[in-house]
């Protein structure tokens, strides 16, 4: 049986004050699964990846949606999956999230294409919510359908897709660090005093906005969170000191993805990225923490199908 190739983008789950409602999908990174039918049940015959994932189909999040998948169709096959992961699990990027997009998105495909987005979106947020510790789709659904997404409600689930914004260039950078979203949900607030919280509904509301109209000036001044961020950022040494002179190199802003510890600083211009980069990564090496870092762009795509052609392996 011939192998389909599966791409699915690393996201930023957010976007500052959008607690678990907005979220982006971001360009040049991202999971590849690879999948091909068999008689029966779910196999997972590879997995390469930067950090230890599950092998066990059970534990996997993109086996766990296909299976999804197959409970949603109402079908008795099989999957085979190879998982090459180019997102480190526990980096704020959406790392189960792809692979969970992906595998619905492969066994759905392998089976007809039968699912509406929605219930792709349903089958791989289910996978991801096993391992997060929480049922929210600010990962999934960008990853799924490109751009930013608006999660209105997840029971039942209501997911839009804002748009994009073609200026917008990010400057991701991965400290050495590792936060695991079921941690980092742990720690949040059980109360949120007023003032805090029509500031963040304000500034989620106008980031909305600047993605529907593809406006990167309103974006960037509405990437400021009171709630989650003074919270979270304890978790990534040197937080503040980064924030500060990625805006002194001339960032718009900067805020955690999703429950970090990756952090992302934006501008509209590729010189100035390339230089708050440089400035970002100086101030983790200062402090004695290592990092990875890129300057890239929204994906507008999403999951998708890289290769069609018959295969005997996927190696």
């Amino acid at each position: 049986m011939s192998w389909i190739q599966v791409f699915s983008p690393a996201t930023i789950g957010n976007i500052g004050p959008g607690f678990d409602v907005l979220g982006m999908a971001v360009k040049g990174l991202g999971d590849t699964v690879y999948a091909r039918r068999i008689r029966s049940g779910i196999r997972i015959a590879e997995v390469k990846s930067p950090t230890p994932i599950p092998s066990d189909p059970r534990k996997n999040t993109a086996a766990t949606a296909a299976s999804n998948v197959f409970r949603f169709l109402n079908v008795r096959g099989g999957i085979e999956l190879r998982i090459h992961k180019g997102l480190p699990a526990g980096s704020g990027l959406g790392s189960s999230a792809a692979s969970a997009a992906a595998g619905a998105f492969a066994a759905n495909w392998l089976y007809g294409r039968e699912l509406s987005v929605e219930q792709l979106i349903l089958a791989a947020t289910q996978a991801e919510a096993e391992v997060s510790g929480g049922f929210f789709a600010d990962n999934t659904a960008p990853a799924l359908l490109g751009g930013t997404t608006l999660t209105r409600c997840c029971v039942p689930l209501d997911v839009t897709r804002i748009g994009v914004i073609r200026r917008l260039r990010l400057v991701l950078v991965t400290p050495g660090l590792t936060v695991l979203t079921r941690e980092a949900r742990k720690i949040l607030p059980a109360t949120v005093p007023m003032a805090s919280f029509v500031f963040n509904m304000a500034n989620t509301a106008l980031i909305t906005a600047a993605f529907a109209k593809n406006d990167y000036s309103l974006f960037a001044r509405s990437l400021n969170d009171n709630v989650i961020e003074p919270v979270r950022a304890r978790l990534i040494t040197g937080f503040h000191q980064v924030k500060e002179n990625a805006i002194k190199a001339g960032a718009d802003g900067m805020a955690i993805s999703g429950s970090g510890p990756t952090v992302f600083a934006i501008t509209d211009n590729l010189r100035k990225a390339r230089a708050i980069e440089q400035q970002m990564v100086l101030t983790f090496n200062a402090l004695g923490v290592s990092s990875r870092s890129w300057v890239t762009t929204m994906d507008s795509h999403g999951t998708r199908l890289v290769e069609d052609a018959r295969r005997r392996a996927a190696g």
